[in-house]
């Protein structure tokens, strides 16, 4: 009895100790990728939203994409580790300005709006809204945009983009319907759900060519002139700096034209 006793004690006390011990232990970080590593001098951590091809998009679980191939050679550029921080659309600008990334290449329009919360670098490709159509229309909307001004036919965007953002704006009692992502849209028109779709150019544009088969086609004439570039912190001055250089250097060399090329070749 005493020695079972005094080795309750024991074991009872060492138990406290170890559940105290572990109390004061931090939690171990998460390092995935959807979550945002800690900053480390030797990694550039891009922010992408997956969900816009050609621009940046994924293939077999993998990243790829005109910005996914661009960030590789900038952080090459800058002797910087690349990791990719996947990250929903609408939290992109949070997730920057949060530090929980660096800089955002993902297609990302620049306006007025967002260049009061964070800077961006040299545009590096012009684009601008457009529309995708079922080939069947083509007569029902010869002059794009225009054709859907103060009508009732069903348009469709992707939420909080700048095509969701132009719709709302200008086209007046627009009989808009948001969808989480671009591939939804496209599948909405083709099963008549919608009637035309809203989106970047390069985009519209790699839809039709994937999408031959299901008979759909651009309607070239722009809504709007758009510039795509990179957004970085307010307070980051080093990384804008650098990352215009490497934009003139790919630029001078021919590297930039030959990137777009490669994944918009109709632009």
């Amino acid at each position: 009895m005493f020695f079972t006793r005094h080795s309750s004690l024991f074991l009872s006390l060492v138990l406290v100790a170890l559940l105290t011990l572990l109390s004061g232990c931090p939690a171990e970080k998460n390092s995935d990728t959807q979550a945002g590593a800690a900053y480390r001098k030797d990694v550039l951590r891009v922010g992408v939203s997956a969900t816009a091809p050609p621009l940046i998009f994924k293939t077999n679980g993998k990243i790829t994409g005109l910005e996914a191939d661009l960030a590789e050679k900038l952080a090459a550029y800058l002797d910087k580790k690349l990791e990719f921080v996947e990250v929903e659309w609408s939290r992109q600008l949070d997730y920057l300005n949060e530090g929980k990334t660096d800089i955002i290449m993902s297609g990302m329009t620049i306006t007025k709006e967002r260049q009061y919360l964070v800077d961006f670098t040299t545009p590096y490709l012009r684009s601008g809204q457009i529309m995708l159509i079922r080939l069947e229309d083509k007569f029902t909307f010869p002059n794009g945009i225009t054709d859907v001004m103060n009508t009732n036919y069903r348009i469709g965007t992707v939420k909080d983009t700048t095509g969701d953002f132009f719709v709302t704006e200008a086209i007046a009692r627009a009989n808009e319907v948001t969808f989480r992502t671009s591939k939804e849209a496209v599948e909405a028109l083709i099963n008549h759900k919608i009637d035309v779709m809203i989106y970047d150019a390069p985009m519209v544009c790699y839809y039709a060519a994937i999408y031959q088969s299901e008979k759909l086609m651009p309607v070239l004439q722009m809504g709007t002139e758009e510039y795509l570039g990179w957004a970085v912190r307010k307070n980051d001055t080093e990384l804008r700096e650098k990352a215009n250089l490497f934009l003139q250097t790919i630029t001078d060399n021919g590297v930039l034209k030959k990137e777009i090329s490669n994944w918009i070749p109709y632009l």
